[in-house]
């Protein structure tokens, strides 16, 4: 595929510019742009005619399903309060208008994000005198929102942590944060992160009356699927496996393997959850996996995630019923273990959120879905009840009616007989690591 608009510049100007390839590349859906630079100075008569440059749009609505982002080079200008991005000296003049976060479908998530307006001009005049540089950088700038779903944990991670460290690790800290939705309470939660990240302090975009000026700026992160990471089309090659190494870092965790000390039992950690899709039965849990021979650790976490990282980087194994808890998951040793069970309700889909990445994780993979017997709902309703005899007509109706049946109001007791096996799986893993 191809873009149209092209436009011829003259030698006189005299400068090194992108021409980019004649191949625009699309690889599943995402827009990929190779460019090769040539230098048209001090070319011989026989050259004088300029080579063509091919115009690509600022920003891309269409490749990606879960963001809209846009690229800018040259000179750039960014006026927080106003909310606009703008290039300056540009081919072609446009404007366009994104939300700086990955949901970019679901209406709910994007309610409350800020528009911010990205736009060129071909003339410096046309945009006012306060656009004039107040502040000039030769790092690259990423603007994103921390709002939407961030809230809860597992989107935390899936529409902002992730995705930046995707953007922006390949900058090796020399690139500056933009966040047009500043929430203080949520940045200082994972202030550890954007530290590691960058070496600059965040900007809080609606309260920055300045005109920044930069070189490069990136507006919305780069997203793949919900978290993951796709290498094949990831900056240097990142994986999940270095996107754990880099939260392991981050947070100072000594074990990089899941290899337990000579003599010492492999420890699991069981996530309790306080409200919904608890473990009703947890004390029995517990004591069968001290029978196969794991020391137990049973905790809901805390809003501080460091302690939380340190106590599951100290555990081989985690279990948990599905939910956001699971996504400690990424402060576990490679090669450790994750057991998610599913609770009733043809929920195997929403299971996916965790199985694939834990494996891209360098992580063992085990599902526990459970039987009919093993939920609470049981105990709410008559065993005709389309709870039991239709799910897919409860789910049919929406998410609000599948959460409130199935996420909202099920807690689970493991049946032991059935379950005990997966402890055992689980435990002869971690047991043959100490053999490699």
């Amino acid at each position: 595929m191809f873009l149209s608009a092209i436009k011829r510049f003259s030698l006189a100007d005299c400068f090194s510019f992108f021409l980019p390839q004649s191949l625009i590349l699309i690889d599943h859906g995402y827009l990929t742009n190779q460019r090769r630079v040539f230098d048209v100075c001090n070319q011989g008569p026989e050259q004088s005619a300029a080579p063509w440059r091919e115009w690509k749009p600022l920003c891309d609505l269409a490749s990606n399903r879960r963001i809209d982002w846009c690229e800018l080079d040259g000179d750039v200008r960014v006026h927080g309060v106003q909310g606009t991005v703008t290039l300056v000296g540009a081919a072609k003049a446009e404007e366009w208008r994104v939300k700086p976060y990955p949901r970019k479908v679901d209406t709910n998530a994007m309610r409350f994000v800020r528009e911010i307006t990205v736009r060129s001009t071909t003339d410096a005049g046309a945009i006012g005198p306060e656009a004039a540089c107040t502040e000039r950088r030769d790092v690259p700038a990423l603007l994103f929102s921390d709002r939407g779903y961030t809230g809860n944990y597992f989107h935390a991670y899936t529409d902002v942590i992730l995705p930046l460290f995707l953007t922006a690790k390949q900058y090796g800290g020399e690139v500056l944060f933009l966040v047009s939705d500043f929430q203080m309470w949520w940045l200082g939660k994972f202030l550890p992160v954007f530290k590691s990240l960058s070496n600059y302090d965040l900007v809080d975009l609606a309260a920055d009356n300045r005109t920044r000026c930069f070189r490069h700026v990136q507006v919305g992160l780069t997203c793949h699927s919900d978290f993951s990471i796709d290498p094949r089309r990831a900056p240097n090659g990142y994986s999940m496996v270095d996107f754990t190494k880099f939260m392991r870092t981050t947070y100072g965790l000594p074990r990089d393997l899941a290899v337990p000390a000579p003599n010492a039992r492999p420890r699991l950690l069981i996530i309790a959850r306080a409200r919904t899709r608890r473990f009703v039965n947890a004390d029995e849990i517990v004591h069968a996996a001290k029978k196969i021979g794991f020391e137990v650790v049973v905790s809901e976490g805390t809003h501080e995630i460091a302690p939380f990282a340190e106590e599951a980087n100290s555990c081989d194994a985690m279990l948990g019923v599905h939910g956001a808890g699971l996504t400690n998951m990424v402060f576990l040793p490679t090669r450790g273990v994750v057991i998610q069970v599913v609770p009733l309700g043809g929920l195997e889909f929403v299971a996916g959120y965790f199985r694939s990445p834990s494996r891209d994780m360098g992580l063992e993979y085990f599902e526990y879905r459970i039987a009919r017997n093993e939920s609470t709902l049981t105990d709410q309703y008559p065993p005709d009840h389309p709870i039991f005899t239709d799910p897919d007509g409860v789910k049919s109706k929406g998410w609000d009616s599948l959460k409130e049946a199935y996420l909202d109001k099920q807690d689970v007791r493991l049946d032991m007989r059935r379950f005990r096996p997966v402890l055992k799986k689980a435990i002869a893993h971690i047991r043959a690591n100490k053999l490699q």
